[in-house]
């Protein structure tokens, strides 16, 4: 047996809660990643702050295998692996308070025991005046991680009359009802309300240099100023390597962590409502899919794949760095002498050479339409 730490994602963060409160029998089951786990391990959760939260003694373990198996590239070297997953399940122990979302706060919402019946809401909370429950019970709203939303549902609940109790969304929407039984209340009517879209938007526009990414991700962001109420973020990524990445080489590593800092900076802009547009090379899948996953916890996430071939890239090259990695003068050059991994999942794929800029950014914006 060993100690293993692991950090989880907010959706998988309000799991641990709910079993912490004693949601199916005190367990959770997690897909974890990057993590090697064996039957009978401890393992340390954290939040996204780094901060111990809970404890899992690893009951059952089941490793994934990364999906694809194989991934095109473009130019010689060997890319970063998919990260494999392991699906763990067991027992949950708190290793820290968890304020309103613990067991004793989660029972004070409901009245220090539980209550015959109550009703929870899906998604939206209604107005006061459009709401319609009956009873005296208190009204479950559901927390998904957004601090604002979550204000707006518990003030609309108190407007009306009633007591809200907040209980953290399960991510698996099916056992949101049995849940709250569990916790809550002997019986739980659900009121079906549609769960409110993230206006957010992280686009990100990959491929290799000279492909036409910088050019088409600036006549964008115009585009969107002038058709898009919206806050439109930039992240270049010449621009971004001035400031947020100083300091940052073009080793394996020093790029995995380039393109992680503008994810996390582009799921923010789009937690807030914002649109992202990030155009860096980000060459490998594995970059790419973390940064998805992020923003996809927000908001929407658009891949774009400027397919322009190397070839018409390297006639582009003013600074004749291709030349130069071709002749073995530069090291780990993107599509040369380090490997561009096709995107497999890309949302949109636009080939640059024959596509004139403005053409690709109103695909783009249909695309973002659909």
């Amino acid at each position: 047996m060993t100690d293993v730490h692991a950090t989880l994602s907010s959706a998988q963060l309000r799991d641990v809660e709910l079993a912490l409160a004693g949601a199916n029998d005190s367990c959770a089951r997690l897909r974890l990643r990057d993590v090697e786990i064996a039957q009978g391990d401890a393992v340390t959760l954290h939040d996204a702050e780094g901060t111990d939260v809970a404890e899992l003694r690893a009951d059952d373990v089941d490793v994934v295998p990364p999906h694809p198996a194989g991934v095109a590239q473009i130019g010689t070297g060997t890319a970063p692996d998919l990260p494999g997953e392991t699906l763990v399940s067991g027992a949950v122990s708190a290793r820290r308070p968890l304020g309103h979302r613990d067991r004793t706060e989660l029972r004070a919402a409901a009245g220090f025991a539980r209550v015959r019946r109550a009703v929870l809401v899906t998604g939206a909370v209604p107005e006061p005046e459009d709401a319609g429950w009956d009873g005296a019970g208190p009204v479950i709203v559901l927390d998904r991680g957004d601090s604002s939303a979550l204000a707006v549902a518990v003030a609309r609940v108190e407007h009306a009359g009633r007591r809200a109790v907040v209980m953290p969304s399960p991510s698996d929407p099916a056992s949101v009802r049995d849940v709250a039984e569990q916790l809550i209340a002997d019986r739980v009517d659900v009121w079906e309300t549609a769960i409110p879209a993230s206006p957010g938007c992280a686009i990100l526009l990959t491929g290799l240099s000279g492909s036409g990414k910088s050019t088409i991700s600036k006549l964008l962001v115009e585009r969107l100023a002038e058709t898009d109420e919206r806050t439109t973020t930039l992240l270049d990524g010449d621009e971004v390597r001035l400031i947020l990445s100083k300091g940052l080489g073009f080793s394996r590593e020093d790029r995995m962590l380039n393109v992680q800092r503008i994810g996390w900076v582009a799921s923010l802009v789009a937690r807030h409502g914002g649109i992202a547009v990030c155009a860096p090379i980000a060459p490998y899948e594995a970059m790419r899919r973390e940064m998805r996953e992020r923003v996809e916890q927000h908001g929407r996430f658009l891949l774009v794949h400027v397919s322009t071939p190397v070839s018409v890239c390297a006639e582009r090259d003013r600074k004749g760095l291709y030349a130069e990695a071709a002749a073995g003068e530069i090291a780990e050059f993107t599509g040369i002498s380090d490997p561009y991994q096709i995107p497999s999942d890309a949302d949109l794929t636009i080939d640059a050479a024959v596509v004139a800029p403005d053409d690709a950014v109103t695909q783009i914006l249909e695309a973002m339409h659909r």
